[in-house]
């Protein structure tokens, strides 16, 4: 509809995304915050699980926070960052460790489509819009932590946790670890030769 410049049937989708996902959002800058939080949320839980969308399209991005199109898709056996799992992703595109990146592109067109809902001046709207996808780090980086941490049984979040666990998944790709079997391991509290 924003391609066509259909204005009325762009508010009208958007009224309906906010009612059916989140009717406390206050309108479509409210839509857009909501999608960029649980886009963010979203793939730190793939992270966590060594998930790999295959093809993270902005047709394959739900404004509702939900895992869709499960076309080419895999969980990782052995870790390692670049692991693309769909045989047209030739140049790692949509590699596990790019997911958060694709979910930002994927999340700022959904911005440019909203623009014209957002506010009347272009620019402020861009301004306001480019303020919420780039909150889009920030929301990922403090959900990723959660989810490694509660992994790890880190019970008690402390400052060098992030790079406790940079460590550890640079280490794991260095020997090749299985990602679920490693954690399944330390969880278990076995040191297994991985």
């Amino acid at each position: 509809f924003a391609a066509r410049r259909d204005t009325e049937a762009l508010e009208a989708l958007c009224a309906h995304a906010i009612e059916r996902h989140y009717p406390d959002a206050d309108g479509a800058l409210g839509l857009l915050e909501a999608a960029v939080e649980a886009q963010a949320r979203l793939v730190a839980q793939w992270m966590g699980v060594g998930f790999i969308h295959g093809v993270m399209n902005t047709d394959n991005a739900h404004v509702g926070g939900e895992t869709i199109d499960y076309g080419p898709c895999a969980f990782m056996d052995a870790y390692h960052p670049a692991t693309v799992f769909s045989s047209i992703d030739q140049m790692g595109r949509y590699a596990y460790a790019r997911q958060p990146e694709m979910a930002v592109w994927n999340m700022a067109q959904l911005a440019s489509a909203l623009l014209p809902l957002i506010d009347a001046d272009t620019e402020t709207a861009a301004a306001r819009a480019t303020t919420v996808v780039h909150r889009f780090p920030q929301v990922y980086s403090e959900a990723w932590l959660a989810v490694f941490r509660a992994k790890l049984g880190l019970t008690e979040p402390e400052d060098g946790d992030a790079d406790l666990l940079q460590a550890l998944l640079t280490h794991m790709a260095d020997a090749g670890a299985d990602f679920t079997n490693t954690f399944r391991a330390l969880g278990d509290g076995r040191a297994r030769d991985q």
